[in-house]
């Protein structure tokens, strides 16, 4: 981060919405795909590790799972009356609609979009300009913003930019996300298993009286750590005979064949690091947080929550022990930390709003607390957004939709 480089701008949160699909993936599926491949690991193992539980999917994605590890593969739950063709952006239009009723706003009265993900697999039209059209909306601006995990932060501050250029009165903020079945490999399951889907939204106005802030950083000497390479129509043919390879060696049980193969290919697939990601992630939402606060003029004592991009458990709970010991923030920075990777996994950039909505039903947020929501992504990107929280007009709508 370079601390001097931040967005100041007047501008309230006024909408909050969710979307999370209905099927579910235990950690029994990634168990019995470890097992298959000889590094046996059990759903407790996972668990214990990842810290995470469950995962939210698509029907489509479920059958993505059952043809990949076969039919009889544990660990799969469809959801009741899944559609069976959800796209990305059905799922964003759900969470624009709750986000839209928690405000008691009209459609109509959006003037920009503004859409996130690392996983869109539509090059044009994009997510934010299929969610306009969805809503009925006129030929307005929509802008996409597609990357990893932090475009969520990034998003926010083009947001708090429009709005303090005054070209827009009413932003809606989207995002949508199936890393599973469109840059990842089911089978490298210590990447894989740590996967989510899901949307979210974010209503935003301009604010007169009360400032937010908003910080965002990148450094791609971290690139390698967490990387993904878009596959083109010349690696087509490539990537059928790399992933009946793969397919085979599952079968055959060949794990170190299976994993040598996915190392190797570089086109289509996410790549992690996993030691590195945790070395450098905490940090750079530490950093974020810490220096966005200095900026703002705000003391430790003074923020209610810390609500990160849910990455995984064990990075949030590093971040905060950095904010600690490196940064001087008290102990009780533990106790501020929202966390609810445990029942999601990492949906990217549909995280944070995800972890917000959890907070709002456990009846954490509050009118006038100050809220520091951090992102880190493969790049590396990351960022953070500070600003005020104030009680949502119609909470029923996000807690209970219809």
């Amino acid at each position: 981060i370079v601390p001097h480089i931040y967005t100041r701008a007047k501008v309230r949160l006024i909408g909050l919405g969710n979307y999370a699909p209905t099927g579910t993936i235990t950690n029994e599926y990634f168990a019995y795909i470890s097992t298959r491949l000889g590094d046996p690991r059990s759903a407790d193992d996972l668990e214990r590790v990842t810290g995470l539980s469950t995962r939210h999917v698509r029907a489509s994605t479920m059958d993505l799972c059952r043809r990949v590890a076969g039919a009889d593969a544990p660990g799969l739950i469809d959801g009741p009356d899944a559609p069976q063709d959800e796209s990305l952006v059905d799922m964003a239009v759900i969470a624009a609609q709750r986000a839209l009723a928690s405000a008691g706003r009209d459609a109509s009265e959006i003037d920009t979009v503004i859409g996130a993900s690392s996983s869109d697999n539509d090059a044009f039209p994009t997510i934010a300009g299929l969610v306009q059209m969805r809503l009925g909306l006129g030929p307005i601006r929509a802008t996409m913003l597609k990357g990893a995990c932090a475009c969520q932060t990034e998003a926010f501050q083009m947001c708090a930019e429009v709005l303090t250029a005054s070209s827009a009165k009413l932003v809606l903020m989207v995002t949508a996300e199936g890393l599973l079945p469109n840059i990842m490999n089911v089978l490298d399951w210590k990447t894989s298993s740590l996967f989510g889907e899901g949307a979210s939204a974010f209503l935003l106005e301009r604010s007169d009286d009360e400032d937010t802030y908003v910080i965002n950083g990148s450094d791609a000497n971290q690139g390698p750590s967490l990387y993904y390479q878009t596959p083109l129509r010349k690696d087509v043919i490539e990537m059928a005979e790399v992933d009946m390879k793969i397919q085979t060696l599952f079968k055959e049980g060949k794990g170190k064949e299976l994993n040598h193969v996915l190392a190797q290919y570089m086109v289509g697939y996410t790549k992690m690091n996993g030691k590195e990601v945790y070395r450098e992630a905490p940090r750079a939402m530490a950093e974020s947080v810490d220096a966005l606060c200095r900026h703002a003029g705000l003391s430790p004592n003074e923020l209610a929550h810390i609500v990160p991009h849910q990455a995984n458990s064990r990075i949030t709970r590093r971040m905060g022990e950095l904010l600690i010991n490196d940064y001087g923030w008290p102990e009780t920075t533990m106790d501020k930390l929202a966390d609810n990777f445990r029942y999601y996994g990492n949906l990217s950039n549909a995280s944070i709003a995800t972890a917000m909505v959890e907070l709002l039903r456990q009846n954490q947020l509050h009118e006038g607390q100050w809220i520091a929501l951090p992102a880190v992504g493969g790049g590396m990107n990351y960022g953070c957004w500070l600003l005020p929280f104030h009680e949502l007009k119609n909470t029923e709508a996000i807690l209970n939709p219809t």
